[in-house]
């Protein structure tokens, strides 16, 4: 009974510890099943800022910090997962949505608005194992300041030669131009 005792009290304490990040991602106990993730509007006051992973199949984390927000801390956003749309069958990247959104919440992207004129910053992580082979890769950073009524594109790459990712930072207000912006990004190899 000790024991047991000892060990609730040693939980509590470890689950009431601060943790150096927010936390803000969606999980099944707080936000149920989701098919799908949630989306923003574009507006005429803010932009909006699209998070999505290319290249490999690995979840990734991406998180973010604002500029002139009094907690400094990251924030995790939430896990997104390349599905292979566009370079697999459709069916295929359809199912590999649905079951790791519902199951997993690991999203094909993430969506937020953000505040023009203020530095953004971005930070994604991968991390894989699975048959005998870890893979980790992160956190690759980049910020860059929004402007009004944009939409940007904040890609993780997955780079098979030599082994290691990227964080790239896209404008996409016109779908059919995407033009890569002038932002502090980074690239590491992988681990």
């Amino acid at each position: 009974m000790k024991r047991i005792a000892l060990f609730s009290l040693v939980t509590l304490a470890l689950c009431a510890c601060q943790s150096n990040q927010r936390d803000s991602s969606p999980s099944l106990f707080k936000d149920g099943v989701q098919l799908r993730q949630k989306t923003v509007a574009v507006d005429a006051e803010h932009a909006k800022v699209i998070m999505k992973a290319y290249g490999g199949t690995a979840p990734v984390e991406f998180s973010i910090r604002r500029e002139g927000d009094p907690d400094q801390r990251m924030e995790t956003l939430g896990t997104v997962m390349d599905t292979g749309e566009g370079r697999v069958f459709n069916w295929i990247a359809k199912l590999n949505q649905t079951v790791a959104s519902a199951g997993f919440k690991r999203f094909p992207q993430l969506e937020i608005q953000a505040d023009p004129g203020k530095q953004l910053t971005v930070a994604s992580t991968a991390n894989n194992r699975g048959n005998g082979v870890y893979y980790s890769c992160g956190p690759v950073m980049s910020t860059f300041s929004p402007e009004k009524a944009k939409v940007y594109l904040v890609e993780f790459q997955f780079k098979l030669e030599p082994s290691a990712c990227a964080l790239q930072v896209f404008d996409i207000t016109d779908p059919g131009n995407r033009v890569l912006i002038g932002g502090v990004g980074s690239e590491m190899k992988a681990s």
